[in-house]
């Protein structure tokens, strides 16, 4: 077990490797340069330099509590069961939606496009109702009209991966 603190720093390790994985299924090379915080990564990506954030959508907060503390040492674990959960693929859409608008408003994530140019916006999927392809097939042509509505630009491209198990990812927007 963790403390709250470390689980991030460790949760952000997992993903940047197994997305080193994953480009270099694509035959393309991943180099981790910086951690800076923010972004979460400075990265060479075949030779261009880039940066990589990475955020989480949960079903609710709920679930987000229930996950994380059961993770965690320094706190105590509040489970997630026993309730109904109506609609969870519109209650998961609108999480998605805000979790990647909070991004795009984000002072700190403009300062950083400004600086180091367009990013890579990676997003873990934590419901039980669906895996990150879905999500991805689904939610791609709506993600699209968001970003479409934005003034700045952040992100070249944004993935969805499955928060739990073996992560795969899957592109869900790029520019």
């Amino acid at each position: 077990m963790v403390s709250r603190r470390e689980l991030k720093t460790e949760h952000e390790d997992v993903v940047l490797r197994q997305f080193k994985e994953y480009i270099s299924s694509k035959v393309m090379n991943l180099e981790l340069l910086e951690r800076p915080e923010p972004p979460d990564a400075i990265i060479e990506l075949d030779g261009q330099r880039t940066w990589v954030e990475i955020t989480d959508a949960f079903l609710d907060k709920e679930h987000a509590i229930s996950l994380t503390t059961g993770a965690c040492e320094d706190v105590e674990h509040l489970p997630d069961d026993r309730r109904l959960i109506i609609d969870p693929d519109a209650s998961f859409s609108r999480v998605l939606h805000s979790v990647i608008e909070f991004k795009y408003a984000k002072a700190a994530m403009c300062k950083v496009a400004a600086t180091e140019g367009l990013g890579i916006l990676l997003v873990g999927i934590f419901t039980p109702f669906t895996m990150a392809e879905e999500v991805a097939r689904i939610e791609g042509s709506a993600v699209t009209e968001i970003i479409a509505s934005k003034a700045r630009k952040i992100f070249e491209s944004i993935y969805v991966y499955d928060g739990s198990g073996r992560r795969e990812f899957h592109l869900l927007y790029r520019l």
